[in-house]
C-alpha cells in the first residue's frame, strides 16, 4: 500500500532533506496506526531544531500516512478524523497576486463570480509591517465591491502587511465595505498587535497560515489575538495536528478556516480534514491561479462546481497520482 502525501512547498530542498536525514530515522518500521506516539516522537526528537521546517516536512508524511490507513481499512480519510460533518463544501477564489491595479482586480473577481464562486479574497499591502504606503488597498476593495456586488463574500489577506496603527486605520474603513475577514494584518510574529487589531475592529481577524503545532496556535487563541485560525494542513503538522488546534479553537468560541494554496493534494487533503471538524463553518479557500501540475497531477483533478467541491469518496485521500506525471518530473530522496 502506497499512500501519498504534500508538504508545503516552500524550500522543497530543505524540506526533502528534513525528510530523508530527520525524520525518517524515526518512522522507518513505525506501526502506522500509532500516530500519536509517532507524532510526539517527531517533536521531542528534533527539539534541537524542531521549528517550521520540521512541521511541513512531517505534515506530508503525515497526511500520507492516513492516507495508506484509509487504504487499508478501505475507508475515507475523513471517516477516520471523525466522519461526515459536511460533505459539499463551500470554496472561495484565493487570488495570490497582489499589486495589480484596481480596476484589473475587480475584472478577475467578476470574473471568478460569473464561474459560480460565492466568495472571493484578494491581496492588499506590501508584507512585513513596513507600512509601505501609500497602496491601492482601500480603492482596490472598493474596485471589487463595485463589480461583485454586496451578495458575494469578500476576504482580504494583507500577509503582515501594515503595523498596528495602520492595520487599525485601514480596517476601518474596509469594514465600510462588509468584508468578511481580515487576514494577517500586521506581522505574523507579532501577537500582540495583531490582539489590538482584532480588539479595535468589528470585522473578524484572521491569521495563522505560518504557524506551526498547536503550541503555536494556543498563543493566538489564548491571546484572543484572532477570531479565525488558519492552520495549514501541509504545514501545521497533518491532520491530526490540525485536528486538535481545530478543538482548541472551537472552545475559546473561534472559527477554524485552514490556509489552502495547493491546488492538488493539498486541496485535497483539506477537503478531508474541513469535511471531518465541525467549526471549519466558513468557505475553504482554493487557489485559482495557474499552477503547472494543476490539470495534469492527479488522475481525476478536483475542480469546483458552482462554488463547492465534494469530498472525495474513494478510499484513503480518495485520489491517484498520474505516474506520467510523476515519471517525469519526480527526483527520488535517499
Amino acid at each position: 500500500i502506497v499512500g501519498i502525501g504534500e508538504c508545503s512547498p516552500m524550500h522543497p530542498k530543505l524540506v526533502a532533506e528534513t525528510i530523508a536525514s530527520a525524520l525518517k530515522p524515526i518512522i522507518i518500521g513505525r506501526d502506522l496506526f500509532d500516530m500519536e506516539r509517532m507524532s510526539e516522537d517527531v517533536f521531542i526528537k528534533t527539539y534541537k531544531f524542531r521549528g517550521r521546517l520540521v512541521f511541513m516536512a512531517f505534515s506530508g508524511i503525515e497526511i500520507a500516512i492516513w492516507d495508506a490507513i484509509g487504504k487499508a481499512l478501505k475507508l475515507p480519510v475523513y471517516k477516520l478524523l471523525g466522519g461526515e460533518y459536511r460533505k459539499n463544501i463551500k470554496v472561495y477564489a484565493s487570488f495570490m497576486r497582489r499589486d495589480q491595479p484596481p480596476k484589473e482586480v475587480a475584472e478577475r473577481a467578476e470574473y471568478f463570480v460569473s464561474q459560480g464562486f460565492k466568495a472571493i479574497k484578494i491581496k492588499i499591502g506590501k508584507r512585513w509591517g513596513f507600512d509601505d504606503l501609500p497602496d491601492n488597498a482601500i480603492e482596490t476593495v472598493k474596485e471589487v465591491r463595485k463589480a461583485i456586488g454586496y451578495g458575494i463574500d469578500l476576504m482580504v489577506d494583507c500577509n503582515s502587511a501594515y503595523s498596528a496603527p495602520r492595520a487599525i486605520q485601514i480596517g476601518r474603513k474596509l469594514e465600510e465595505y462588509n468584508i468578511f475577514h481580515f487576514e494577517e494584518p500586521v506581522p505574523e510574529h507579532d501577537i500582540e498587535s495583531l490582539r489590538k487589531v482584532s480588539e479595535a475592529l468589528d470585522v473578524p481577524v484572521a491569521a495563522g497560515e505560518q504557524n506551526c503545532g498547536r503550541y503555536e496556535f494556543k498563543e493566538l487563541i489564548v491571546k484572543d489575538a484572532v477570531d479565525i485560525v488558519q492552520p495549514d494542513v501541509t504545514k501545521a503538522g497533518g491532520f491530526l495536528e490540525c485536528k486538535k488546534i481545530a478543538t482548541l479553537a472551537d472552545s475559546f468560541g473561534k472559527v477554524c478556516t485552514p490556509h489552502n494554496t495547493q491546488p492538488t493534494i493539498g486541496t485535497v487533503a483539506t477537503l478531508h480534514f474541513i469535511a471531518s471538524t465541525p467549526n471549519c463553518r466558513y468557505p475553504m479557500e482554493y487557489n485559482i491561479e495557474p499552477h503547472p501540475l494543476k490539470d495534469t497531477l492527479l488522475k481525476e483533478p478536483v475542480v469546483p462546481k458552482d462554488g463547492y467541491i465534494t469530498v472525495p469518496d474513494g478510499y484513503g485521500l480518495g485520489v491517484e497520482l498520474n505516474e506520467e506525471v510523476i515519471e517525469k518530473y519526480g527526483v527520488e530522496v535517499k
